[in-house]
């Protein structure tokens, strides 16, 4: 009886529903959107803001809103790179439909609107990018790869680190446990790359500070220009440039906070908020913060981590942004050299082995200001400035090997150094330029013309002492350590016995390195359908460092190109092709003495080139986006570290001259129904070793880079009564087999052979669940506790990956 009254109650309220709806008047607007040449506007919003709805245009560029209430309304018509448009228009008893067609000028020069105020979708998709460019550009408009990363998809995966998300990135692995990738088979990181922050060059992922992973506290999205970024940003590697894109201060007022507890005593908690500071919301904020705690899965390994990032965003006039912002990190644990690998056996040892001692610290800070201004001289031509100072510091206290086993082949005593070391790194970036659009006839082109100038310097205060040696009952003793019968205690450092400074110490207190780039870019449109994208770089860099025996000078130019197609096949397919060079001049300190680093004469630069082509495409209603691309990259005399040092305590080097990568990627982001999020990469990556001066070592793949690689995240969300906010997420990774970086001796002949990093597949997955504005989540990762490696250099230096282990979030929106 009490069923049958219930369902009757539903009838009747779906019919007093029902009934009021069509008492009151309903009715509805729809049209389509068209540029001022007739072509389908597509991703336009189209909306009446006064009863909160609204449609974005489809692939043909029709939008429809319905079930609105007769009355007196404005339509409001916009998109990025658009000018935005208001439509009047009244619904009645006599005219129930409008339709409408609504033509918008396009506006080459909106470009800093989204980096500047933020970013407000709520997906996985990127849909515009400042990477390839310098000017705000649709990604499917870029004739080079750029792969994204999202915070949408950083938050539903709970990754706190950068090298977290890289198994979303096609083509993209760890190569240490440190900042540091492997990305289209080279690595980048230490020597080898750099982090740009918003475009420019910070101090992460080079020189001291590439041992300290970024978080992701305060990122919008992670970026990476896949290729050489030369004729954009300078000395960049050839595999691909990491940008690291901050959160952004938005319009309307949004906080969140979130707090996190997990596996290895883990606690996180973070917050996010932003809104406008004055009435006409010419004055824009944003406050990140982030904290964590945790022990980690390896021995001796806590760490402590905070960022507070403040940002404000300043319109004063409708033709002027600027923006500041200041994000300040801080790092309290220990620096984490991998383990050991005992006897040969990938295995012998837990995951959580480590030389680390208790006394060993490893303490960073961190802190940079970033400021932009853009400035509209004219509808067609505006100038834009942004400039980054970046400042590290660090001390550290460490024990770890010498790269080398007391017992070899046996391998199962290291030899130990010991190091303490204080420094401080400072890194410069300015950048301008101008950007104007107009046309040559039946051309259209959106021309930039700018400079670039960035510096590098070291605190010649620092210092670093080191000691392979301990005195003993009055006797040298070398410093060892027992794979067999591992100790951990308080050490005593003032019985070590100190080496003198070794001379790369000095070259490193001695750095200042800076450069200056002209260039120009020109992105012709020859048609509606095809463009070219034209650049060129002139880059001057020079390196003066002064020694108690006069002062150094290394001064070296050249000139990187940068040539693009692009094509639109259809409305939501573009064929691209581009061509681009590389160039990374070689530290002075291999010039002025070679014989240090193990080198007979000097070293010589590293050039690059790539040779790109492929297609993107949107798909099912710009919901998802893919990429399919094909390159061949080839790279000369690239330096290579040998992982031994010369008697005085230097790293020896050595040079390869001919290594190529090629191979093929595909991605796809997105949404495959409203309920269905999905991020999904492959990459087919041959590498080879063209020409090596090193026995063995050509025809063999580059170091750490797998031949194949894969990524999934899949998410769910239920719709259906009873499990509405309920969702489910399954995901993981695939990583091939991949060279050490140095040989190993076989424990059984003694022989110097090429040893590799085994072959691992990783599953992930999550349960959340959102009601209103709260939300539980939980994840597990490694879901079947794989043994697996992330990468590493050789056994004495291996980087397991972390066991299975949970992190549970609560989350709250207000």
């Amino acid at each position: 009886m009490y069923v049958t009254l219930k369902w009757i109650g539903v009838l009747m309220a779906l019919f007093l529903v029902r009934f009021s709806v069509l008492g009151n008047g309903l009715g509805s607007v729809s049209g389509k959107v068209l540029d001022r040449e007739g072509n389908a506007l597509v991703g336009v919003s189209a909306s009446i803001e006064s009863i909160g709805k609204g449609d974005v245009t489809n692939l043909d560029g029709h939008f429809r809103i319905s079930q609105i209430p007769y009355g007196n309304y404005v339509l409001l018509v916009k998109g990025l790179g658009l000018e935005e448009k208001r439509v009047s228009l009244t619904l009645s008893e006599h005219a129930e439909h409008v339709q409408l067609e609504v033509r918008l000028n396009r506006v080459a020069h909106a470009m800093q609107e989204v980096l500047v105020t933020g970013r407000k979708e709520t997906d996985y998709v990127n849909e515009y990018s400042f990477v390839g460019t310098k000017l705000q550009s649709r990604v499917m408009d870029v004739p080079q790869t750029i792969t994204s990363v999202t915070k949408e998809l950083i938050e539903d995966q709970q990754a706190f680190l950068v090298t977290d998300v890289v198994q979303n990135l096609a083509g993209v692995n760890q190569y240490s446990a440190y900042d540091d990738l492997t990305i289209r088979g080279f690595r980048n990181g230490y020597e080898t790359g750099y982090r740009l922050v918003n475009g420019l060059r910070s101090g992460y992922g080079y020189g001291t500070s590439f041992f300290r992973v970024p978080l992701t506290v305060n990122l919008e999205s992670v970026e990476v220009l896949k290729g050489p970024g030369a004729a954009l940003f300078g000395d960049i590697n050839p595999g691909g440039t990491v940008n690291l894109v901050t959160k952004k201060p938005l319009e309307e007022d949004r906080k969140a906070v979130s707090f996190s507890v997990g596996s290895f005593q883990a606690m996180r908690s973070t917050l996010d908020m932003t809104g406008p500071l004055n009435k006409d919301k010419s004055l824009l904020y944003r406050l990140n913060i982030g904290f964590e705690d945790t022990k980690t899965f390896r021995e001796v390994n806590d760490r402590s981590s905070l960022m507070i990032a403040p940002t404000v965003t300043f319109r004063p006039t409708d033709k002027t942004t600027v923006n500041a912002e200041l994000i300040y990190s801080k790092f309290d644990g220990y620096l984490d050299r991998g383990m050991g690998i005992r006897g040969g056996d990938l295995y012998a040892l837990p995951r959580s082995f480590t030389l680390s001692q208790p006394s060993d610290y490893y303490r960073v800070n961190d802190v940079s200001l970033n400021a932009s201004l853009n400035h509209r001289l004219t509808d067609r031509l505006s100038f834009n400035a942004a400039y980054m100072k970046f400042v590290y510091h660090e001390e550290l206290s460490e024990h770890r090997t010498l790269n080398t086993f007391a017992d070899a082949p046996a391998n199962t005593i290291m030899n130990l150094r010991y190091l303490e070391k204080k420094v401080n790194e400072y890194t410069d970036n300015l950048s301008t330029y101008f950007s104007a659009s107009g046309h040559t006839g039946s051309l259209q082109h959106n021309l930039i013309l700018g400079l670039d100038y960035i510096s590098f310097q070291t605190d010649k205060r620092g210092h670093q002492w080191e000691a392979r040696e301990m005195e003993v009952d009055g006797q040298r003793v070398p410093l060892t350590f027992d794979l067999n019968n591992p100790t951990y205690e308080l050490r005593d450092p003032s019985k070590y016995i100190r080496r003198p400074l070794a001379s790369f110490f000095l070259d490193y207190l001695n750095a200042s390195y800076s450069t200056t780039g002209l260039y120009v870019q020109d992105q012709v449109g020859i048609s509606d359908r095809l463009k070219l994208l034209m650049g060129l770089r002139y880059e001057m860099f020079r390196d003066q460092r002064e020694y108690g025996s006069g002062e150094e000078k290394v001064h070296q130019n050249v000139w990187l190109p940068r040539l693009g197609l692009n094509y639109q096949v259809r409305d939501n397919l573009n064929y691209f092709a581009s061509y681009s060079q590389g160039f990374k001049p070689i530290d002075p300190a291999f010039v002025r003495n070679p014989e240090n680093y193990g080198g007979t004469e000097p070293f010589d630069s590293e050039s690059s080139y790539q040779v790109e082509s492929g297609l993107k495409g949107e798909f099912l209603g710009k919901r998802l986006f893919s990429t399919l691309s094909f390159f061949h990259i080839e790279k000369r005399n690239m330096l290579v570290n040998t992982g031994q040092l010369t008697e005085a305590g230097n790293p020896i080097y050595r040079q390869n001259g001919r290594v190529k990568s090629q191979g093929v990627e595909v991605e796809a982001t997105g949404s495959i129904t409203p309920g269905l999020n999905l991020s999904v990469n492959y990459a087919f990556n041959h590498t080879e070793v063209l020409a090596s001066d090193l026995e063995g070592e050509e025809g063999l793949q580059t170091p750490n880079a797998p031949r194949h690689s894969a990524g999934l995240w899949a998410k769910y969300t239920f719709s259906e009564a009873g499990l509405e906010g309920f969702g489910l997420a399954i995901g993981g990774n695939y990583v091939g087999d991949r060279r050490m970086e140095l040989q190993v001796q076989d424990v059984r002949t003694g022989d110097w052979v090429w040893e590799y990093w085994p072959s691992y597949t990783v599953v992930n997955a999550a349960a959340f669940y959102r009601v209103n504005k709260f939300k539980l989540s939980l994840n597990v990762n490694n879901v079947f506790d794989e043994y697996y490696f992330v990468g590493g250099y050789d056994y004495q230096r291996a980087f397991p990956g972390a066991p299975r282990n949970f992190i549970l979030s609560m989350g709250y929106t207000f």
